[in-house]
């Protein structure tokens, strides 16, 4: 039992010395020791903002400190962690160049303010330049390069840009320089219609770029949307519907413009075809020598008509032609549906007539007919097409645009 108890009295005794030396040796006993590379912490930037100003450069981030105190507290102290330096911004009330700025360690929380000597520090004051913190908008300009194809048209002059002015905020010394931002677009080789987002590069009023480091923006990439077309020269056409004694080797027709420019993408181009017609001409329907006849140019959508001429002039002349009124009164009817009778209302029906004067000399109203169709007749009354037929020897004549008859259909008793 006794020699138990001499044995624990032992070991305490041991174990309360190898702490003590532990404290004397380790802890407790002075030390000094030099920290590199101690990061600068600025304070007070809040502060200078408020007076619209900013810091333009300093002349370290980082410093030296040879410092003294117990092994144990310099032991918690490392320069990727916990041990800093911080610089108050707040006094600063102007802008000016190397104003000077004093530098205070921040320790860890578990090391006393009061516990470390500073014995040295390299720089002994940090430097900083400050200017006016200057906020401006400055607008997106386009410089276009390159050769463009004469077979496209390009459609400088209607970009349309997501961000048209950007906000620039940085030091009054660049920022006062710089007048617009910029973006190259080549535009060699280039036929398809452009859409995407553009950097952009700061410059002066000369185009001159400007290092603009120090400046911050409200948009990295300007977005940019420009219509590229392909340009094709189109003939223009009518379309003749032949009649009322007028033929090809009687009838002159011109068209005023021939052709036009359009623009388009490939695809409606390649729909639209060569030609485009502007109207349909029924002869019949015109009982002048001379005609002048006006029809507007609509093209289709997704084409533009660079030429601008918005209507086209088509000029018909008739050659050798004479025309003649009748007042008809014989009128046939044909077509009409099983159970069914009808009743031509009108008494008679005056038809213009038009052929070569020597077959119209010959041309009498015995020679003319009218025929109804009323293969679509319902019982009441309605108008029907009439038809005009000619006698046999009268090939080159015809009839000109002519009204329809009213008829009365009723149901045939028996």
């Amino acid at each position: 039992m006794r020699r138990s108890k001499l044995y624990s009295l032992v070991l305490s005794f041991v174990v309360a010395f190898g702490l003590w030396l532990y404290v004397v040796s380790t802890v407790s006993q002075q030390d000094d020791r030099t920290y590199y590379n101690v990061p600068v912490v600025m304070e007070g930037e809040s502060v200078l903002n408020e007076r619209n100003l900013m810091i333009t450069s300093k002349s370290a981030s980082a410093v030296s400190l040879h410092l003294s105190g117990t092994r144990g507290d310099l032991n918690k102290l490392s320069t990727s962690n916990n041990l800093t330096v911080k610089a108050d911004l707040s006094k600063i009330t102007e802008p000016g160049e190397k104003i000077a700025l004093s530098y205070t360690p921040a320790y860890p929380s578990d090391v006393s303010s009061s516990a470390l000597t500073v014995e040295s520090r390299n720089p002994t004051v940090i430097y900083v330049n400050v200017d006016y913190r200057r906020t401006k908008e400055i607008p997106v300009q386009v410089k276009w390069t390159g050769t463009r194809s004469e077979n496209y048209i390009y459609d400088t002059e209607n970009v349309i840009l997501d961000n048209p002015v950007i906000t620039i905020i940085g030091p009054a010394a660049v920022a006062d320089r710089i007048d617009h931002g910029e973006i190259e677009i080549n535009l060699s080789e280039q036929v398809e219609s452009i859409s995407k987002s553009f950097r952009y590069t700061l410059c002066d009023a000369d185009g001159k770029p400007v290092d603009a480091e120090q400046i911050t923006t409200s948009a990295e990439e300007v977005r940019l949307d420009m219509q590229i077309q392909r340009i094709k020269e189109m003939d223009l056409v009518v379309e003749v519907v032949y009649g009322g004694g007028a033929t090809e080797e009687n009838t002159t027709i011109k068209l005023s413009p021939e052709t036009i420019r359009v623009s388009g993408g490939e695809a409606v181009l390649a729909e639209l075809g060569e030609t485009y017609t502007v109207a349909t001409i029924n002869l019949a329907d015109l009982d002048k020598n001379v005609n002048e006849l006006k029809f507007p140019i609509s093209l289709p959508e997704g084409v533009t008509n660079q030429t601008g001429v918005t209507e086209a002039t088509v000029n018909v002349r008739f050659s050798n032609l004479v025309t003649k009124e009748f007042l008809i009164d014989d009128f046939q009817i044909v077509n009409l549906p099983e159970g069914l009778k009808a009743e031509i209302i009108n008494a008679n029906l005056n038809v213009k007539v038009r052929g070569p004067a020597a077959e119209m000399s010959k041309l009498a109203q015995k020679d003319i007919s009218v025929v109804v169709d009323f293969s679509a007749a319902e019982v009441g009354t309605a108008t029907y097409k009439a038809n005009i037929v000619f006698a046999e020897g009268f090939e080159h004549v015809g009839a000109l645009k002519t009204n329809a008859v009213s008829a009365t259909v009723q149901v045939s008793e028996g």
